[in-house]
Formats: structure tokens, sequence, C-alpha cells
């Protein structure tokens, strides 16, 4: 039995995400899902109104929980969350109907789990398995936060001004670029981010010299911010998402900054963002999107390069591109870019006609024209070719 019990524990330490996961299609959490069902009375025969909710309610199941399992963990530890929260659900009616219902605070157990593994020593309990339930991880994570921050305090990271690029440092703000382990520990100080955590590497698994990550402290309450453009990751001091206008805010600010300029990364992402941005399809607002979007690529180290990515983004159903940009990318402009007019046309699904007409007639490269041609040939609509400009 002993024996039995260490292997079962070597496996919860060693299984993997992939492995996890999969055992949210198992038998084992479908008898999850029915329990809820039996508990709310819901009919699980075939023929039954209600038994095609099932397939909702185990995604919905499925979706919540890996919500809450922290990307800034190993491989095995993703895993063990995985199975820890399965126990909770299948113990727990309550935790099994929040997964379910959709009332689950993802967000809160993603940042319990997180501070668990990356400071575990400071755990009264190490063995996540041991613990009951999301109330008690959150209690004790809580109680631990003390202890953790007065670590973090004593610790004295010499390397940190010389990891530090400051960009602003006045009455308001700090902002600054980060260059090494140090100063993101030192400056991350009572903050949640892994890249903060002494002991661990996570700050390696970001930063790149051309895509350092962004610090910010408002100077009037002491709020601290972090961002990194190359992962998408925009972060307050708990480590939680900043969206909408409070994103927008410090992006501004950074804009502002010599870091802008320094650091093409930033202007490539404010390029993207404007392909995706639609306007009211009159010139007195597209032209002055058109320059900025011109003055930012004309910026750009590779600016060929840059304008293929643009044609791809457009060209995919999900960004839903405006028509105007797609115009843009296949005039003359960029006709010395061969494969941004061929981009075009290669996925041409979302392209509407009459751009691809003004490729097979325009552009200076017989292949691009060609294969305009054949894309237009092959839609079998007369139509197509009564060419009617687009008002711009």
């Amino acid at each position: 039995m002993k024996l039995l019990f260490e292997n079962w524990r070597r496996f919860l330490n060693e299984v993997s995400y992939a492995a996890a996961k999969e055992i949210l299609d198992s038998k084992r959490t479908l008898k999850i899902i029915k329990a809820y069902r039996y508990d709310k009375g819901q009919d699980d025969t075939i023929n039954s109104w209600d038994a095609p909710l099932i397939n909702t309610q185990h995604r919905n199941f499925k979706n919540y929980l890996l919500d809450a399992i922290p990307m800034d963990l190993t491989d095995n530890q993703r895993g063990t969350s995985i199975l820890w929260l399965l126990k909770v659900a299948r113990e727990n009616s309550d935790t099994a109907a929040e997964l379910i219902d959709g009332r689950f605070f993802s967000h809160v157990g993603r940042a319990s789990l997180e501070t668990f593994f990356h400071h575990q020593r400071f755990m009264p309990r190490q063995d996540l398995m041991q613990i009951k339930n999301m109330r008690d991880l959150i209690d004790m994570t809580d109680a631990a936060k003390e202890e953790i921050d007065k670590a973090q305090e004593k610790k004295n990271y010499l390397d940190a001004p010389a990891g530090t690029e400051i960009f602003r440092d006045d009455d308001k703000w700090t902002i600054a670029a980060l260059h090494n382990k140090g100063a993101a520990c030192e400056l991350g100080k009572n903050t949640d981010w892994c890249t903060a955590a002494p002991g661990l590497n996570y700050f390696e698994d970001y930063y790149k010299e051309e895509d350092p990550l962004f610090y910010f402290q408002n100077k009037s309450n002491l709020n601290k911010f972090q961002f990194h453009y190359g992962s998408s990751q925009f972060m307050d001091s708990k480590d939680q998402r900043l969206t909408g206008e409070s994103f927008e805010v410090l992006h501004d600010l950074l804009t502002q900054t010599e870091a802008y300029n320094k650091y093409e990364m930033l202007r490539i992402f404010d390029l993207k963002r404007m392909v995706k941005i639609r306007l009211v399809d009159k010139p007195r607002y597209i032209a002055p999107q058109i320059d900025e979007m011109r003055k930012i690529l004309n910026s750009l180290e590779d600016p060929y390069a840059m304008a293929n990515s643009l044609a791809e983004m457009a060209t995919m159903d999900h960004f839903n591109i405006p028509t105007y940009i797609l115009r843009w990318l296949a005039s003359e402009e960029f006709y010395e870019y061969t494969g941004v007019a061929r981009r075009i046309v290669k996925y041409h699904e979302v392209v509407p006609s009459n751009i691809l007409k003004d490729i097979a007639e325009n552009n200076p490269q017989q292949r691009t024209r060609d294969m305009a041609f054949n894309v237009l040939q092959k839609r079998k609509d007369p139509s197509h070719w009564d060419y009617k400009p687009e008002e711009v």
C-alpha cells in the first residue's frame, strides 16, 4: 500500500499538462457533470429535451478550469494544478457548479496557484493535493504574502541599476526598460509578477534585447505595472491583465518617451493595431491613418518583412480587415515588395474582386498578375470584371 501511495505521488509530481488535459475528457470528469445534473434534476436520457446541455456544461467546465491554470508555471506544475482542481470539483459540488455555470473566478484561482508554486517554501503545506479546496489555498497564499514580501525586501540586487534603462523619472511617473533579472526583482518587489520571483528563471523566458520588459510606477499612489509587448502581457501589480482605458493610458505614456523610437517592437504593435481598426470609409478618416501607418512602416529596420506580415493579417478571416487596408497594400506603393501582392492573392478568400482585378491588370510582376487572373476566373462570375471603383 505504501509503495502504491508513493507511485501515485510520483505521478502527480510528474504528470504533464497535456496528459492532465486529456483527463478532462475522461469518464472521471463526466461523472462530475452528471452529479451536477442529478443535483439540478436534469434528465440524462437520450430523448430528454435538455440532454444536449451536457455538452455545453462539459465544455464550460473544461474552459473555466483551464482558464484558472497559470501560464507561468512549469509543465508539471500546470498538470498538477489541473488534477488538483479536478479533485476539488469532485469532492465539492459547489466548486463543480461554479465551474459549470461560469461563476468560478478563474483569475483568483490563477493568482493563488501561481503564488503557491512560485513561493512554495513559504507555504505551511507544500503538497497541493493536501489542500482541501480553493478557499483554503487562497487563505494560505494570502497569509504567506507578508513573509514573501519581507523576504523580497531584504534582498539587495546589486546588478539592478545596470539593468534599468530609465526613460522617465519625475514626480508623476517612473518608466523604465528592464534588462536583467536583478532589475526585474528589485523593481518588482511587492508584486505578483513571476519575473520578479527570486530563484525562478521566468525573466529569461520573456526577455529579449529588442523586446524588454517595461516597468511603470505611478508616483502618486505607488501602483506598479509591467508590460511585455512580445507576449502581449500587460499586467498590474497583482498580475492581472490590463485592458481598455487602463492599458491605453500607460501605452500612450510609453509612446511619448524615447523608448518608442528605440524599440521598434512598440511601433510594430501600433501598426498591427491600426490594421485591425475599422474607420468610417471616408477620405478624411482613412488618409491620416494610412499616413501614420506609412510613417511607422518606413521607420522599421525591415519594412519588407513587416509589409508581408500586414498582408498576411489582412487576408485572415478572423481579423476582418477593412477593405481600404487591402487596397493600400495592393497599390503601387508596394510593387517593389513583390511578396505583398502575391500573399494577398494567395489568401484570396476575403479579398474583394475589384482589388484582385487591379492586381491582375496593373501589378508589374507577370506571375502575380497571372495568379490574380486565375483566381478571378475560378470565381466564374462575369460581374467580377465589371470593375466599379469603390468610393474611398
